[in-house]
Parts: C-alpha cells; structure tokens; sequence
C-alpha cells in the first residue's frame, strides 16, 4: 500500500500597509488554512496590524475580535535591523476576506508579503 500523499498549494500576495481598512488590499481566504505575513525592517515604534474581515470582497469589513473579546491584532515585536514574519491569527481563517491594516502610522507603508496556505 502506497503513502498518501498530501499536496498543499501556496500563494503570495504583496502589501503594502495602510491605516485605512477601505486601501488595504484584500485577501481571499475562502479556501485558505493558514497564513503568514512578511515584513522587511519596520519602526521600532510600530505596535500591531489590525485584521479586518468580510463576506464579500468588496462589501463592509469589520475588525476581527476573539471569542474572549479581545481584539485578533498581530503584536509587533520592535525591529528596526531585521525582517519578521508573524502568523496571522487562527480565527481569520474563518472569514471569506481578510484585509490587514496598519494599527498605526508608524507601520503604514511599509511593503510585505502575506504567504497564504492551502
């Protein structure tokens, strides 16, 4: 009997982020099992990114929060010398759209790549 094998696709998508959740690019998530998001230096004032979710790619999105309440921000740990790449929180994997925002003005503009698994 043969192993089975188990074939997952990857795809990677640049950002660049912004505080405004309506210029922040989305993302696809309908068939998507987990994420990740790249970022070369940032401020080391930059605090969180935020994650907005939707049901249409076009439509309202709002800010994802957890079960307990809390919002489902990626804490950004402070560099200013190296890259870091953060693992996007387990409950975003529940919505169709993603969009991630820039919690400050220290992190906006600043390129990544958000590396999606399925």
């Amino acid at each position: 009997m043969s192993d089975s094998k188990i074939s997952r696709r990857n795809r990677d998508f640049d950002i660049t982020t912004s505080t405004a959740t309506a210029t922040a690019t989305t993302l696809d998530f309908r068939d998507v099992a987990g994420a990740v998001v790249s970022f070369g230096t940032m401020s080391t004032n930059a605090a969180s990114l935020q994650i907005w979710v939707g049901n249409s790619s076009s439509g309202t999105f709002r800010r994802l929060y957890k079960a307990d309440g809390s919002v489902a921000d990626i804490t950004l740990s402070p560099s200013s010398t190296d890259g870091r790449v953060y693992a996007l929180p387990d409950e975003a994997f529940a919505a169709a759209y993603v969009r991630v925002v820039a919690g400050s003005t220290n992190s906006a503009g600043v390129g990544g790549v958000v590396m999606l698994k399925s």
